[in-house]
């Protein structure tokens, strides 16, 4: 009993378990927090890097399929900067151009097959969010990430004024 009450009064070593426990819990949150912020980081770069790629691609002076979906892919992956080719790679973008002859077709996902003499274009882009420090649910973090903008293609606009 008496070596049982000496156990229960000692004190040595008690700083060195509270903090082996406080500081897991601290490095933790610190990557949590910081695999938020490169999250909210890879949000905002893919909404502007989505938008100029596309405004790039629909103004393509040899207007067809490839040509745009070439153009957009490459504005995306090489013209993005140093730190989205730090925190991205570029297997992990995908990208679809749908293209439609009037809004109504466009609606009901009704898209032609090639960019000729179709003057509005849906430029997609998903993302597929490998995590760096914390792992996050695929689904949240994939569905965060994808995004699409509608265009009228600057070639073919003819088709879609008259």
């Amino acid at each position: 009993m008496a070596r049982l009450s000496r156990f229960w009064h000692r004190r040595e070593g008690g700083a060195s378990i509270e903090f082996a426990m406080v500081f897991f819990g601290f490095f933790i949150m610190v990557m949590f927090v910081a695999e938020i912020a490169r999250l909210s980081y890879m949000s905002a770069v893919i909404d502007l890097a989505v938008t100029e790629a596309a405004k790039e691609a629909k103004n393509a002076k040899q207007p067809n399929s490839a040509v745009y979906q070439r153009r957009f892919k490459a504005r995306l992956t090489d013209d993005s900067g140093r730190l989205w080719q730090f925190l991205t790679s570029e297997d992990a973008v995908s990208v679809q151009i749908n293209f439609a002859n009037n809004i109504n077709d466009l609606l009901s996902n009704n898209y032609s097959g090639t960019s000729a003499d179709s003057p509005l274009a849906r430029y997609q882009l998903k993302y597929h969010y490998h995590p760096m420090f914390f792992p996050f649910p695929g689904i949240w973090a994939g569905t965060l990430l994808n995004r699409e903008v509608i265009f009228v293609q600057e070639y073919e606009r003819s088709a879609f004024v008259d």
